[in-house]
C-alpha cells in the first residue's frame, strides 16, 4: 500500500473459503490451520478463531536468497488433519508448495 496513486480495491478470499468450508462436512476437530511463516501467524490464528478455533501449526523457513524459500521444521501437529494454509499473497508459490510437502510428510 502506498506504492500505487491510483485507487485500489483489497480483494479478501477469507469469507468464500469460510462459506465453502461451512458448506462441506468437515468437522473443526479434523482442522489444522497452517501459517506458511511466523509473520503470518496472527492471519491464520483470526482464520482458526472463524473455524471455532481450529488448532494452529507454523511452518518454519529460511529464506536464502529472494523468492526462494527452504521449509526446515513444523510447529504443532498436523498428523491425520485437514491443513488448511493461508497466507497474504502468492508470489513464486514456493513457500506454499514447499509448505504443502512438509504437511504431507508431517502425515497432513
Amino acid at each position: 500500500m502506498g506504492y500505487f496513486d491510483i485507487p485500489v480495491e483489497h480483494v479478501y478470499g477469507q469469507h468464500v473459503i469460510l462459506d465453502y468450508l461451512a458448506s462441506k462436512t468437515i468437522c473443526s476437530d479434523d482442522l489444522v490451520v497452517v501459517s506458511p511463516d511466523i509473520g503470518g501467524v496472527a492471519r491464520a490464528r483470526a482464520f482458526a478463531k472463524r473455524l471455532s478455533n481450529a488448532p494452529l501449526a507454523i511452518v518454519d523457513k529460511r529464506s536464502h536468497a529472494h523468492n526462494v524459500a527452504e521449509v526446515m521444521n513444523l510447529i504443532g501437529d498436523v498428523k491425520g488433519k485437514i491443513a488448511i494454509m493461508v497466507d497474504d499473497m502468492i508470489d513464486t508459490a514456493g513457500t506454499i508448495a514447499k509448505g504443502a510437502v512438509l504437511l504431507h510428510e508431517e502425515g497432513g
